[in-house]
């Protein structure tokens, strides 16, 4: 009994975390960071304002947890890519795959708003945003793990070092979303991501796979 009434507990505060995590998503969608306060959060959540500090220390808090849930989630969509490929697949085709997936969840389900946000709670600098830029993050392996394949499968040269190369592969989605976010809606990103991500495999095949292009 006393383990079922745990859980119970345990499923409600994640409920109540999930409601206070959708809330402030959308207010700091409508508003500026500074403008959205916790009376805001709980007021649009509808719990109490002693549940919020339940969950969270801050408002801050709450944004790093949020993101850090939400990244996490996201990267798994992203890896979700990956197992749709048989192995015999060639390693570019697997990362144009992989760079169109990050393009369509960016689009479609994330959106230009919610991107804008993030952006500038980034350039504030005021919280932990390590899941998002940090090179622990599972996106970054995701690359590491491919340009590995490829290099072992001599469809790559191997002139840099492939932690390197990831950097570079997840910096260029980071300025191809950026440059969507101030150019909206005159900025296709999908396309872009194509065009420029197929740049940037071209300068790292091999002879013998660009003659077999």
């Amino acid at each position: 009994m006393k383990k079922e009434n745990t859980q119970q507990k345990i499923t409600k505060g994640e409920k109540t975390k999930q409601k206070l995590f959708s809330s402030a998503a959308k207010l700091f969608n409508q508003y500026d960071f500074e403008e959205v306060t916790v009376d805001k959060i709980v007021e649009e959540a509808g719990v109490a304002k002693g549940t919020f500090y339940i969950h969270f220390e801050s408002k801050d808090a709450l944004i790093a947890a949020y993101l850090s849930d939400y990244v996490r989630e996201t990267d798994t969509n992203y890896r979700a890519i990956l197992y749709t490929f048989s192995p015999e697949t060639p390693t570019p085709r697997i990362l144009m795959g992989l760079t169109e997936k990050i393009a369509d969840i960016l689009s479609d389900t994330i959106g230009v708003i919610s991107m804008k946000t993030v952006y500038k709670l980034m350039l504030m600098n005021s919280f932990d945003m390590s899941a998002v830029s940090g090179y622990g993050r599972d996106l970054y392996l995701m690359f590491s793990e491919l340009l590995d394949r490829g290099i072992k499968r001599k469809e790559f040269n191997n002139t840099m070092p492939v932690n390197e190369i990831a950097r570079h592969f997840v910096m260029a989605i980071r300025g191809l979303c950026f440059e969507w976010c101030i150019r909206y809606p005159d900025f296709d990103l999908k396309a872009q991501v194509q065009s420029h991500f197929k740049i940037m495999l071209d300068g790292i095949l091999t002879k013998q796979e660009t003659h077999d292009q």
